[in-house]
This record gives structure tokens, sequence and C-alpha cells, in this order.
């Protein structure tokens, strides 16, 4: 039996890194080689080829190739910075979003660089700023769809409003469920009819969106932080449900109340506190009650509204008709 452990391949992006590490380790070993030894062949090639309005060797090494490995061990730093800020939050953001913004950073910050070192060519600075806009301007006008929707998407992650895993209600589109994913482009919401909706980032923007979701919070004062700032620590999260139920105006209020009380007391193992009501609307017809279920876990909403619902009518039944049947009149109206 062949006992012997096989070596990890190197990745494709492994290679890449560590080539360029080379080059890059090769580069300014040339550059300090030129600059401390006297007479270098670097030197004499330069001085070979350099016309009248270029300038010394010396005013070259220094203004154009040290500001060269300066520019770009800047912009390595501040890349590696943006990767440890990224690592901080990947546990809050999606895969899709770490990515687009790792990317978007990095195409920023690697031209803004180039830019800046490339003016210092006071010949064609001006020219290459002017095309590098040009390329800007049509790259933009060409993806400016697909931009709004990655920046609609950063958008509901920074601001924070929306998170995976809330519970979203978005009466407009008749959509409601638990968040399962926020890309870039669309938000996936799984609903309680188990069927997933897909909704386009910038499309949500446009909408009314009810977050059941209420944090607790208790307020921190220590140290530096008791003097300027106030910090706030989650105690709790709960997720308050709006259950809306009708009963007919003639109807008893009591018995509706009742009913109520007695269908909590059937989901307190599944509900975190006592449940809350009121009449939100009441007409001619129809007494609306606003029934508000409280939990701990949001995907217990997936099944909970509907069961609490159908519990409660089988309730207010029984309390209504206690004899279990209703009378002649009732039926005939049905």
């Amino acid at each position: 039996m062949n006992t012997s452990k096989t070596k990890p391949k190197l990745q494709t992006k492994q290679i890449i890194y560590i080539i360029l590490t080379v080059i890059f380790l090769a580069l300014i070993s040339l550059f300090l080689y030129s600059i401390f030894v006297p007479g270098n062949f670097i030197e004499e090639l330069y001085n070979s080829i350099k016309g009248s309005e270029a300038p010394e060797f010396s005013v070259m090494m220094v203004d154009f190739v040290l500001s060269f490995f300066i520019y770009t061990l800047i912009t390595l730093v501040i890349l590696w910075i943006v990767e440890l800020t990224l690592r901080a939050f990947k546990e809050r953001i999606s895969k899709d979003i770490e990515n687009t913004i790792r990317v978007l950073i990095r195409f920023v910050i690697i031209i803004f660089f180039i830019v800046a070192y490339l003016n210092k060519f006071e010949s064609f600075g001006g020219a290459v700023i002017g095309v590098v806009a040009t390329v800007g301007a049509a790259f933009g006008i060409a993806a400016s769809k697909s931009l709004g929707s990655t920046f609609s998407g950063l958008h509901l992650v920074l601001s924070k409003h929306h998170n995976v895993d809330d519970y979203l209600i978005i009466s407009d589109m008749n959509i409601e469920g638990v968040v399962k994913e926020i890309s870039t482009s669309f938000v996936t919401i799984l609903q309680p009819n188990k069927t997933t909706a897909v909704i386009p980032t910038d499309k949500l923007r446009e909408e009314e969106v009810l977050n059941i979701k209420i944090e607790k919070f208790e307020t921190e004062k220590d140290g530096i932080t008791q003097l300027f700032l106030y910090g706030k620590k989650v105690l709790e999260t709960h997720y308050v449900y709006p259950l809306k139920w009708a009963t007919h105006s003639d109807d008893r209020h009591s018995q509706a109340v009742e009913a109520i009380v007695e269908t909590g007391k059937d989901f307190k193992d599944f509900i975190d506190d006592e449940v809350d009501w009121m009449i939100s609307e009441r007409d001619r017809l129809n007494r609306v009650y606003l029934i508000r279920l409280t939990v701990l876990d949001p995907k217990i909403l997936l099944h909970l509204t509907s069961d609490f619902t159908r519990t409660l009518e089988a309730n207010y039944e029984k309390i209504k008709y206690p004899s279990g049947k209703k009378s002649a009149s009732k039926k005939s109206n049905e």
C-alpha cells in the first residue's frame, strides 16, 4: 500500500502571485544595484540612449523609478487593508456582494494610482488621463443598468435595513417571508407557501417594505465612550408579526377577544410573549383585529400564521356556538 501523501497542487492564483512577487523583488534588486553601484551597466545603458531633454540618471531613478515602487507599495497596503475589512464583514454579507465589493474597490484603487503615477510624465500624462476618462465613461454607459443593480444591492447591505434571516412583508407585491440571500442583483425570499420569490434589488428599493424585526438595546458606558459616545449592545431580537383577522360587525366583541386569548394559549410554546391585539379597522360590515405575534425565530412564522388563523377560526366557532350547531338562520345565510 502506498502510504505517501500527495502534495497539494498550487492553484493558478497562487502561481501568478508567486511570479509577480519574484518580478517585483527582482526590480527592487536592480533599482538598489543601480543606485549604490557607481558606473553600473544600467546607468551606462541609459546614458547611451537618452535624448537631450531626458533627465539625468539619478533624477530619473528618484523621480520615476522610486516613485513607482512607492506607489505600488501604497496600493498593496491599501488593498491589504480592504481585504482585512472584507474578511471582518464576511459573515454579514453574501459571497456575491463580497466579491463585487472586492472587484470594484480593486478596480478604483488600481486605476487611481496608475493615473496618479502616469501624471508625473508631463509629456503624455494628460493624454493618458483623457483616454482613461473616455474608456471609463464608455464602460459606465454600457454597464449603467448592471451598475445600478449592483449599487442597489450594496445599499441594502450598507444601510442595514434588510439582512439575511429577516422577515419582510411587501404588501404591494403580495410577498412576505424570510430573506435567504441578498446579492447585488436580487433578494431571495422564502414564502409561507414554500415558494421562493426573487426580487431585483432596484425594484425592491421602490417598494414599501415592512421589516418586523425589533431589537432591544442596552446602553454601555465605560471609559472614553462614557464621556463622548454611547455604544449599544443588542440584548434580544424579536419578530412581531401583524396578523389581521376580521369578524362581522354585528358579532360580539367579547367572544372574539376570548377566541384570541384562547388561541394564544394554544400556541404558547411557539410565541415568546402574550398575544397582543387591537381593533385596527371598523365599518358597517366588519371589525378587523390586529393581532401581534411575537417570536424569536422568524422561520417559525412560515407556518405559524396560517396555523394560528385556522385555530383561531375554530376556537371562535366553538365560543360562538357552544352547542356545536349553528342556528337555521345562520346556515341559510352561509
